[in-house]
């Protein structure tokens, strides 16, 4: 037997294949029997199945499909299976010989030798099929066989043969030589009822009453039988027309199940698709996640680093101050006679202005300077108090504040650190350095791009 499980990669298992001789047997005018007398036609035909059932054993016959009256029956040899068939049309005259003549049971049996397809105990496929159609041809009582059946059992049966010529037949693609047994084992001999008749008729025909009498009788017989074949052929057209449908609802259901098969497995792709889509999905946000985090970092770092050198050059320009105070204060005086009267000076503080002489409101502009083409300037206002200054003013990405702060040292030194944005909207750093002339700053540095960057100011 074929192996049942399918290769790697899920492909159905290979289809086993035979070469085989298949028997085909079918009553005649069964519906109309049926009709007129189930029961009975139902006891005769299972006595004739025991006779079927009989011959197929001893010629090693098995029959593998059954449906209704048909019988479908397979043998290893065409040989056996013609020597079954006619023996079993024989045995069934026997029979038949002791019914009355509505009673009597016919069987049309076709025989062909082709390769079958073998679907658990069951066969399908053309080498079927053409037995099933070669048997219509048959005559009641009689069997065909197909040139396959012929050329193997020429010379080895005394049985003589009638060519039918090549028949086509419904469904089949090719014309099949078929041939008709007439004589021999299993030749289709008058029935004894008909045999009886005759006698009796010839007996009678010293009677022209009589003889009249038979005359329309077999006239009447003669319809009799033309009605029974005419529905015996319909009965056959219905069956053909029956196993027509089952083989299309077949196919049919067959095709829905290959369909089925192809969603589910397109389904099953689509569902691997997304899985696999969602994971990527969930990796890119959790990477996107990490990315931010990183980012956060490393913003609050610079801002810390910022803030930090901020306060490192805040502090060195205090020392530097404070060193500078400490250079010009004067070396203590020795005390006036007593008496003498002295006029005081004015506190050190007022007379130099102090921190404070820096306050105010300062306008003015600053420019950044990328090339000696790429000058750029926009209007600013610095507010000093207290000698801090502070500056805000708006960026060009979306009206983002930018801002400058920044402090005076005693000596009228500035140091200003600038918050703004690059070209691409992210955060930038920059630094100026500067002084304080008669109410005007001036101060030039750069952004952290290297991005040169001055401004000019006058106290208003």
């Amino acid at each position: 037997m074929a192996n049942q499980t399918g290769p790697a990669g899920g492909q159905p298992p290979a289809l086993e294949r035979r070469l085989a001789t298949i028997m085909m047997a079918d009553v005649v005018g069964y519906s109309r029997m049926m009709g007129e007398a189930e029961e009975r036609t139902i006891e005769i035909l299972r006595g004739h199945r025991q006779v079927f059932d009989q011959l197929l054993a001893q010629h090693r016959g098995r029959v593998f499909n059954t449906a209704g009256d048909a019988i479908l029956a397979e043998f290893p040899s065409a040989v056996e299976a013609v020597r079954c068939a006619t023996e079993i049309q024989t045995a069934l005259r026997t029979r038949n010989d002791h019914l009355p003549p509505e009673q009597r049971m016919l069987f049309r049996i076709g025989i062909n030798l082709g390769d079958v397809i073998v679907q658990g105990s069951d066969l399908l496929g053309d080498g079927v099929n053409v037995a099933a159609r070669i048997q219509t041809v048959a005559e009641p009582g009689g069997v065909c066989v197909s040139g396959s059946v012929y050329d193997q059992i020429q010379n080895k049966l005394s049985l003589q043969f009638r060519q039918l010529g090549e028949k086509s037949f419904k469904n089949i693609s090719q014309p099949v030589r078929t041939f008709s047994i007439v004589e021999g084992e299993g030749a289709a001999r008058t029935p004894a009822w008909r045999r009886r008749a005759g006698k009796g008729v010839l007996a009678g025909v010293a009677a022209v009453i009589a003889l009249a009498a038979v005359g329309a009788g077999y006239w009447q017989y003669r319809e009799h039988e033309a009605r029974i074949a005419e529905e015996a052929r319909a009965a056959d057209a219905k069956r053909q027309a029956d196993a027509a449908s089952r083989e299309a609802a077949l196919q049919t259901e067959l095709k829905a199940s290959r369909d089925a098969l192809a969603r589910a497995e397109a389904n099953k792709q689509k569902a691997e698709q997304e899985r696999a889509s969602a994971e990527a999905a969930q990796r890119e946000a959790k990477l996107q996640a990490d990315l931010k985090l990183a980012k956060d970092a490393q913003q609050r770092a610079e801002a810390n680093e910022k803030r930090a050198d901020e306060a490192r050059e805040a502090s060195a320009v205090a020392l530097k101050a404070a060193q500078t105070s400490a250079k010009k204060t004067p070396e203590p005086r020795a005390a006036p006679p007593q008496g003498t009267q002295v006029a005081l000076a004015a506190p050190a503080a007022t007379a130099s202005g102090g921190i404070q002489r820096f306050d105010g409101v300062y306008k003015g502009r600053m420019c950044n300077f990328a090339g000696t083409d790429r000058e750029r300037c926009w209007p600013t206002t610095l507010t000093v108090e207290g000698g801090t200054v502070s500056s805000e003013w708006p960026s060009r990405f979306d009206g983002k504040p930018s801002h400058a702060k920044g402090k005076f040292a005693p000596d009228g030194k500035l140091t200003v650190g600038l918050d703004g944005y690059n070209a691409q909207g992210g955060p930038l750093h920059g630094m100026l350095v500067g002084s304080w002339d008669s109410d005007k700053i001036s101060a030039s540095g750069a952004w952290r791009n290297n991005v040169a960057v001055n401004g000019n100011w006058t106290r208003q």
